[in-house]
């Protein structure tokens, strides 16, 4: 269930995921979910080893404490669950009390409302963040 995928092309992942590409680099690519609850993926490029690991986790942490000052979220879930896509990724998904999830894991609640500016307005955050 740890499939890598190495075609990072935006029409390949967003055909795999079923989400949007929001950003874009050398070591992995993310993806977005148009959820009203901010949630993203990060989608390793190569095979994964303990440097590179630690290396993705870092990043998702630091991105998500950014997210979090900039409002989008009261607490920062970040999880490797891959149950339904065989392809590897981690998820960060910014949560509030009043999400309309809480208190369970967005994955397990069908028909979350979907929000083209919120990934509109995240794409954006996630762009600011690594341009910095």
């Amino acid at each position: 269930m740890d499939i890598i995928v190495t075609d990072h092309s935006k029409e390949n992942l967003e055909q795999k995921y079923g989400n949007r590409l929001v950003y874009q680099n050398t070591e992995f690519s993310i993806m977005c979910e148009e959820t009203a609850i901010p949630w993203l993926q990060f989608i390793p490029n190569r095979t994964i080893d303990e440097h590179y690991i630690a290396m993705l986790y870092t990043e998702a942490f630091k991105l998500g404490k950014y997210l979090k000052k900039k409002g989008f979220g009261e607490f920062c879930n970040l999880a490797k669950i891959g149950n339904k896509l065989p392809f590897y990724h981690i998820h960060l998904v910014m949560r509030n009390k009043t999400d309309e999830a809480w208190p369970e894991p967005v994955w397990c609640k069908d028909n979350l409302t979907l929000d083209k500016k919120s990934l509109k307005t995240l794409k954006n955050s996630v762009n600011d963040y690594f341009s910095d």
